[in-house]
């Protein structure tokens, strides 16, 4: 599906990645003349960076010294201690610029002031299948053109996590992908996810159509909301990823900014469910009869939850965080010149003014958002060409000035930075201000700068890694946890689980199906078979070893495969691996939320969502001893979120430690759960590292 093929975009950028480009080097002045580096800032906690973009009717100004600029900071003048004048250059061909190893290496090259940062951001819920269409070329001809050989790009949408966003220097892959996957765009379509059937299902239209008036606007309201969600999290990464400049190339038709509404909340409830008993004999108010079960009560109250939010203040809200994180929006609209806001279908238009008003306000928002953060709007023009020409030109070169803060302070606080010119005429864009760190925030990064980096922070790190090899597009994901016998080194089962997308696209099963499990090393496998329950998406099944499969294999192949009347074609597939060489295994995955009800049910995903609660069960011995468990943060920082621990024996006596975690309290971004064991007088951390969505 659409989205699915942006996600795979995203994933093919992550994939080019091959080489760690140097930073640092020399500049070029507007003439081409090579200059020596520029000498290496200070690192005290009172010195601030600010980048300029000076401009003289809509043209950067390119000859303006040290001395032409004037620095206040909260109103007192500032001197600058360092200057310089950055001109980008073209990057040159593909084959000649050379990207990072990892997604480390590319955050690291992102953080240097040296390099741009540009984040292509694709609206997908608010750009038509033929904008998509028309904004494809002109898009791939500005990144060509803005790129420098040091720049850096990434490619975003509303389904991905910031932290998902990979960094990189080379295009073709991202080209390459807008080109055949042009139709992304989902407005105007008749594409819906999972939650917006609910939205159909529980609200049904009295006279046909597609959709109810009520679900319409419950699905309008939560897919804007779902945007700023996406917008306000990748600004709040990009600030803690670099101070310097961060330019978010936004391409959508705009917001209504919805707003508190009374009609809305006010819809007549739908009748209360009765309660039944569900297949596992469990009390349940979702409907059995319907194609996919639903909650009308689940359906009344996220009716309430969206009526009352405010999208308006949200977005102002969104436009200070962008400010105070320097990062400045290009919004691109891709329609053209704009005469209906409203497609012809397939849902009948509104009336004249109401659209007219509609297309106003879509077109006030993407200008402000671009105004009030000093980047540029390319609205109502036919030629895209021609707008985004002027983003490229206002981004071709740019002053970085470096100044000792003259408040010594280390108080937390906000302070306003303004920079002027002398000369006149000329216009300046720069960041608006900064956050001043606290003196708790410099002793701990001091600490942490001197510190080596110890066994614990090293496995952390190494669980973190292991969250790239998340696939959110992927229809069946798969984890596998192997279990050892008392004395031996090898692997004796293989337990298996599995997990079907319920992403756009997805529907889940019906008819449940067969999955065929295969584990295998220097051609010797094993197998299991288990059915899918109609209306269920995973399962966990245990796959013994013979003797001899895994006598000097230090990985293990996993492969399943669904047949079925839910698997179309040659039915769906997926694959992983285990790493028996290793001392620690990863836990088995569990989840409950909306769609598993009060059923704790296997998953396969380390991608969980805050309305979740999450479990992580380890294998253990029978004479290790479960301790405390904790939360902790992507730096190894411990959060006041509890973590529940507790201990099984399945049917097969295999022993199990579990930590319960739920994730309403949480940002999305990457964390881990600890959990501390003893087994006699050696302690031992069990780690698993896992990501929050929206």
């Amino acid at each position: 599906m659409r989205c699915r093929s942006l996600a795979l975009i995203a994933l093919a950028v992550s994939a080019t990645t091959v080489a760690l480009a140097q930073s640092g080097g020399a500049t070029k002045s507007p003439q081409g003349e090579q200059q020596p580096p520029p000498a290496t800032f200070r690192t005290e906690a009172n010195f601030v960076r600010v980048d300029v973009y000076p401009t003289k009717n809509g043209t950067p100004v390119q000859d303006l010294n040290a001395d032409d600029f004037e620095v206040f900071e909260d109103g007192a003048p500032q001197s600058v201690q360092s200057f310089e004048h950055i001109v980008i250059n073209p990057a040159g061909p593909q084959n000649q610029r050379s990207e990072p190893n990892t997604i480390e290496e590319s955050r690291q090259l992102a953080a240097n002031p040296r390099n741009r940062l540009f984040v292509i951001f694709l609206d997908t819920p608010h750009v038509a299948v033929d904008s998509g269409w028309r904004v494809r070329e002109p898009l791939i001809r500005l990144i060509d053109k803005i790129l420098g050989p040091d720049d850096l790009v990434g490619l975003m949408t509303p389904k991905m996590s910031a932290a998902d966003v990979v960094f990189a220097r080379k295009t073709e892959v991202m080209a390459s992908g807008l080109r055949a996957r042009w139709p992304w765009g989902q407005r105007g379509t008749v594409e819906f996810d999972d939650r917006e059937k609910l939205y159909a299902t529980c609200y049904p239209p009295l006279g046909g159509g597609l959709l109810s008036p009520t679900a319409a606007a419950m699905v309008a309201r939560r897919r804007e909301r779902a945007t700023l969600d996406s917008l306000t999290e990748l600004v709040n990464y990009l600030r803690d990823l670099r101070e310097e400049r961060k330019a978010i190339v936004t391409v959508s038709e705009g917001w209504l900014l919805y707003r508190p509404d009374s009609a809305l909340s006010d819809v007549k409830p739908a009748p209360v469910d009765p309660i039944s008993v569900d297949p596992s004999g469990r009390l349940t108010t979702k409907n059995r009869n319907a194609t996919q079960p639903y909650s009308r009560t689940e359906c009344d109250g996220e009716r309430m939850q969206l009526a009352m939010m405010d999208d308006d203040q949200y977005f102002r809200d969104l436009i200070d965080r962008a400010n105070r994180g320097n990062s400045s929006f290009y919004t691109v609209d891709p329609r053209g010149l704009g005469v209906f806001d409203s497609p012809l279908g397939p849902s009948a238009p509104p009336p004249i003014d109401v659209d007219a008003r509609n297309l106003r306000n879509r077109m006030d928002s993407l200008r402000g958002l671009a105004g009030a953060t000093d980047g540029l709007p390319v609205l109502d023009t036919n030629d895209l060409d021609k707008g985004l020409k002027r983003i490229s030109d206002d981004l071709t070169s740019y002053y970085l000035l470096g100044y000792y803060s003259t408040n010594g302070k280390l108080d937390g606080r906000f302070h306003s930075i303004k920079v002027r010119v002398k000369r006149p005429g000329v216009e300046v864009r720069a960041r608006k201000g900064y956050r001043a760190a606290t003196a708790t925030e410099v002793s701990a990064a001091k600490a942490a700068a001197a510190a080596p980096v110890g066994e614990g922070m090293a496995s952390l790190h190494a669980a973190m890694a292991s969250l790239a090899r998340i696939r959110p597009d992927s229809r069946l994901n798969l984890n596998a946890v192997a279990l050892r016998n008392a004395g031996s080194a090898a692997p004796s089962t293989v337990w298996v689980a599995g997990e079907l997308s319920s992403g756009p696209g997805s529907d889940l099963p019906r008819a449940g199906g067969t999955i065929d499990v295969t584990v295998s090393a220097g051609g010797k496998s094993a197998s299991a078979q288990v059915t899918l329950a109609a209306g269920a998406r995973s399962f966990a099944v245990p796959v013994s070893l013979p003797a001899g499969l895994n006598a000097s294999a230090s990985q293990l192949d996993v492969r399943a495969r669904m047949t079925g009347p839910d698997a179309t074609g040659e039915g769906l597939s997926g694959n992983t691996s285990v790493d028996v060489a290793g001392s620690e295994s990863p836990p088995m995955l569990f989840r409950r939320g909306p769609v598993t009800g009060n059923r704790l049910v296997p998953a396969a995903s380390f991608l969980f969502s805050r309305t979740e609660r999450a479990r992580f069960e380890f294998p253990a011995a029978a004479e290790v001893k479960p301790g405390a468990g904790r939360l902790l943060d992507r730096g190894g920082q411990p959060l006041a979120i509890p973590v529940t621990v507790s201990e099984r024996t399945d049917e097969k006596s295999q022993r199990w430690l579990a930590a319960d975690v739920t994730l309403a309290a949480l940002a999305a971004g990457d964390y881990a759960v600890e959990l501390t064991v003893t087994n006699g007088t050696s302690t031992q951390r069990l780690l698993a590292a896992f990501r929050v969505g929206r």
